[in-house]
């Protein structure tokens, strides 16, 4: 894979990949799409999430629907433009923790956290307007 340093999109959804997400993938600079979702294996991709905190280019991820586990790394995805549109979905996997505050200094960013055990989101985001278009317009106690 990390021969491929062109490669620009990397679609593998819907098959029956098993295992830690391999990290050339992180070092794929022309990298601007990844979708690995909805793995029909029964072990499904798992491990920690990477952050692709060396891919530039990357504003598109889609690895719901899986096994991953642990925090949202706080680098995720460091090196991206923060005024582009990105789009993330991180569904229905296992990841546990905070919303990294970092995430807030992207302004067009639309992530997709449902079905995890995220357990704080930090009071920033709820005074962001901007922030995932609107969506998160008060946050309770």
């Amino acid at each position: 894979l990390g021969s491929l340093t062109h490669l620009t999109t990397l679609a593998l959804d819907e098959n029956k990949l098993s295992g830690y997400i391999p990290t050339e993938l992180e070092q794929l600079n022309s990298l601007a799409e990844l979708n690995l979702s909805g793995q029909r294996s029964r072990k499904r991709i798992r491990g920690p999430q990477p952050s692709f905190s060396s891919s530039p280019n990357l504003i598109g991820v889609s690895i719901g629907g899986n096994n991953l586990e642990g925090p949202i790394p706080p680098d995720f995805p460091q090196d991206v433009d923060h005024n582009m549109d990105i789009k993330i979905d991180l569904s229905f996997n296992m990841l546990a923790g905070a919303v990294p505050l970092t995430l807030d200094a992207f302004t067009k960013l639309d992530i997709n956290l449902v079905g995890n055990v995220i357990d704080e989101l930090d009071y920033t985001f709820c005074d962001d307007d901007e922030w995932m278009a609107g969506a998160v317009q008060r946050c309770d106690s």
